[in-house]
């Protein structure tokens, strides 16, 4: 019994110790199984040997290659991110490696991104390849598909989160997040994963569109500011400065735009000291021409002046300025012309230069032109957006455009009149002024401006009409149409009648001051009516023929308003020339209006300037 059991005690000693020679010789082969992994050098260039790794010497071996699968489109948002703690990324790695195993089985089928436990070692030796390598994960290996290589084509994806609906608009980008704001709202504090980062890409994307957005407005405003200088054109003076000339006053004309004056007379209800001239009737058949039937202009020859003598020449002038001196001592009497004083009334609005001579002797103020002056001169393109040119011999130039409708304008005052019976003014047929043009009647009106002054103007106007069985007094003008392509304006022959509102509105736009000038002229005059003739050229490289297209009427209080004309701010400027003036000695100057800058300067110049201004130049015959 006892050898029986020693046996079996040796037997289980025996077992027991080929067990644990076994569990150790089961160790040394697994940890003689691991191979370290062979590194070679590349001695032709960077990077992996072009025979591969895990082959034989000469085999490809890009199968052996580990390589990450992932789309063309996938964007690599997550690579060593320095400037963010870990924390942001940590709370929601799993649902984020969640998705990324939901994205590779869509794309590739089969596993996911991270190897299982058993492929990462767990649970036995794991499988090997034979020659003792270890085979690299399934999910992991790539392999080359050249039919997949060359039906590969490259999509813009660039918009895709910009939609466009067939109905309804627009949809909002970064929708994820709620609203605008490019993900700083409440979805973006609440979703995780890959949406729970776009704090970041957001602040990133607003700070390149706003460098975009100010690139933008930086070529915008470069752009406007070097278009206004390729457009600027440079005028020239209206009469030339002498180096002997002193600059006594320097007006900016932006102070003109708030000074008012309540004057003690009403502007329409002046007192009429005498009249002379006889006026012809308007003929009431060109209120009915139409682009379709047209009338050529009649040409004017040997017009020696347009407007008349000057104030100063004027005896008539003279005569009442020195009777009402004589009547008020201590009042300042201002004579003037209706031209004269309406530049100085609207010079807000000029833009070409113009002068005007000034002679103060004693309490008489005397507002004179110059010969030839540009005061009496209709312009053309004035205020127009566009510059016109300055080129004195160009036909589509601002002097010759301004001669060209100056005379314009005199051959359709002439033309408006009818053959019936003429209307004696004051009693007096002849106008006792030198160079009076034909047609024209002078009315001499006196204002009561305050206290301390009174204005005596000459006004004219050219003719009268029936109206509600009475004569009613009208000034006539005319507007020139040279070319609406250089103009840029609406063709008057193609729009005159269907687009009336149109055409004015832009004549507005462009002669902004010439009207505001007609329209001061004809209140002055006490004229009932304003008609407004509708000129152009018959072919736009002629100058010398021209039709008249239309004609309209208007009342001059109503167009008054219509033009934003004040009569308190005209009265104002005036005023404000004479406060200047008053200031000054006895003596000649002469007010300048800059052709380039609203600004005014007023020059001290000698005595006998006007003198030597009407000896020095004589009298040109002008043709149409």
């Amino acid at each position: 019994m006892r050898r029986r059991r020693r046996r079996k005690k040796n037997l289980f000693r025996e077992e027991e110790e080929e067990e644990e020679e076994d569990e150790e010789d089961e160790i040394v082969d697994k940890n003689m199984a691991f191979v370290a992994p062979q590194c070679r050098d590349d001695e032709d260039g960077w990077g992996p040997s072009s025979k591969g790794y895990g082959k034989e010497d000469g085999e490809t071996g890009i199968e052996a290659i580990i390589y990450s699968p992932f789309l063309k489109t996938d964007k690599f948002g997550r690579a060593a991110d320095w400037t963010t703690s870990g924390g942001k990324y940590n709370r929601n790695e799993q649902r984020y490696q969640r998705e990324r195993e939901m994205q590779h089985q869509r794309d590739f089928g089969g596993g996911g991104v991270v190897q299982s436990k058993q492929q990462q070692g767990g649970g036995g030796g794991g499988s090997q390849q034979q020659g003792g390598e270890q085979e690299p994960t399934s999910s992991f290996n790539f392999f080359e598909n050249k039919e997949e290589e060359g039906s590969f084509s490259l999509v813009d994806t660039s918009k895709g989160g910009f939609q466009q609906k067939k109905f309804g608009g627009q949809q909002r980008r970064f929708q994820p997040g709620g609203g605008r704001g490019f993900g700083r709202g409440r979805g973006a504090q609440d979703q995780s994963g890959a949406l729970g980062d776009q704090g970041i890409g957001a602040e990133r994307e607003r700070a390149r569109q706003m460098r975009k957005q100010s690139k933008k407005q930086q070529q915008w405003s470069s752009w406007g500011f070097n278009r206004n200088d390729r457009n600027q054109v440079s005028y020239d003076a209206s009469v030339e400065i002498k180096p002997t000339w002193n600059v006594v006053e320097q007006i900016q004309l932006s102070a003109f735009a708030k000074v008012t004056e309540k004057i003690a007379t009403p502007t329409d209800a002046p007192e009429t000291l005498k009249e002379f001239g006889a006026l012809k009737s308007f003929d009431k058949t060109i209120d009915r021409i139409t682009p379709k039937t047209e009338r050529t202009v009649k040409r004017l020859t040997q017009v020696s002046s347009l407007n008349g003598a000057t104030a100063s020449k004027d005896p008539v002038m003279v005569e009442l300025g020195k009777a009402n001196a004589s009547a008020n001592p201590n009042k300042v009497t201002l004579m003037t012309t209706d031209t004269t004083l309406a530049a100085i009334m609207c010079a807000t609005r000029s833009v070409f230069g113009w002068d005007v001579v000034i002679t103060k002797k004693g309490n008489t103020i005397t507002f004179d032109k110059r010969p030839r002056g540009v005061v009496d001169s209709h312009t053309v393109s004035e205020t127009a957006q566009e510059a016109i040119s300055d080129d004195k011999d160009n036909i589509n130039g601002a002097q010759k455009l301004a001669e060209e409708a100056t005379l314009m304008s005199a051959a359709y005052s002439a033309q408006v009149a009818s053959e019936e019976p003429e209307v004696v003014l004051g009693g007096e047929r002849k106008v006792p002024v030198e160079d009076a043009p034909s047609g024209v009647a002078y009315r001499y009106r006196k204002w009561q401006l305050n206290d301390k002054r009174d204005a005596i103007v000459r006004t004219e106007v050219n003719g009268v009409t029936e109206s509600r069985g009475q004569n009613a007094l009208l000034c006539a003008r005319a507007l020139l149409e040279y070319d609406s392509k250089v103009s840029q304006t609406v063709d008057w022959r193609a729009k005159i009648e269907t687009q009336r509102g149109a055409v004015i509105a832009t004549e507005l736009k462009n002669n902004s001051n010439k009207l505001a000038k007609w329209t001061c002229c004809a209140i002055l005059a006490g004229a009932d009516l304003l008609k407004l003739g509708f000129v152009s050229r018959v072919h736009p490289k002629d100058p010398n023929a021209h039709s008249i297209l239309n004609t309209q009427t208007f009342k001059p209080k109503d167009f008054a308003a219509q033009i934003n004309l004040n009569y308190d701010n005209i009265w104002g400027a005036l005023g404000f020339i004479l406060d200047v003036v008053e200031k000054q000695v006895d003596g000649t100057y002469i007010l300048v209006k800059d052709p380039n800058k609203p600004q005014l300067r007023m020059y001290k110049v000698p005595d006998d300037y006007l003198t030597y201004q009407f000896e020095d130049q004589a009298d040109e015959e002008l043709d149409i």
